[in-house]
């Protein structure tokens, strides 16, 4: 009976571990959103075929890599609600760019971000934002990632 409680208290701890992290306590303003690592896969009701934008999110700002650039910018706020400052990028053209300007400047219109079933949305303009929780399967390279 003993080894039936250890087993099921180690699973429920290793299905546990696999969550994302959640904010810690009411006061926390990204206690409704995990942080962590996402992958855009949407914008504006557009599915993307090649996924190379991910973002970190944690408390105070939201990092990432468009492919070509790495980015910054602080936010604030308490979920859904959000205050986007303003993005600092590495500046870099490349052949992502038109993906690369309509992410950008979603995200610099954003006022919202939700959380619900591993699924962040980040919105407000006139396009939304769509991410799925975690990174990518293989490092993006100079390719990006091609998932059709």
């Amino acid at each position: 009976m003993i080894r039936k409680i250890t087993v099921a208290a180690l699973a429920v701890t290793t299905l546990a571990a696999c969550d994302p992290v959640i904010g810690q306590g009411p006061h926390d303003p990204l206690a409704m959103i995990p942080t962590g690592g996402y992958v855009l896969f949407n914008i504006g009701g557009e599915v993307l075929s090649t996924r190379h934008t991910t973002i970190d999110v944690q408390p105070g700002g939201i990092t990432g890599r468009t492919g070509c650039n790495n980015f910054a910018v602080a936010t604030s706020g308490t979920p859904p609600e959000l205050q986007v400052g303003e993005i600092q990028s590495s500046g870099l053209t490349c052949r992502w760019s038109d993906q690369e300007n309509r992410f950008f400047n979603a995200l610099r219109q954003a006022n919202r971000i939700t959380y619900e079933d591993g699924v962040l949305r980040i919105g407000g303009g006139p396009a939304t934002l769509t991410f799925e929780y975690g990174t990518l399967a293989t490092p993006p390279g100079p390719i990006g990632r091609n998932l059709q």
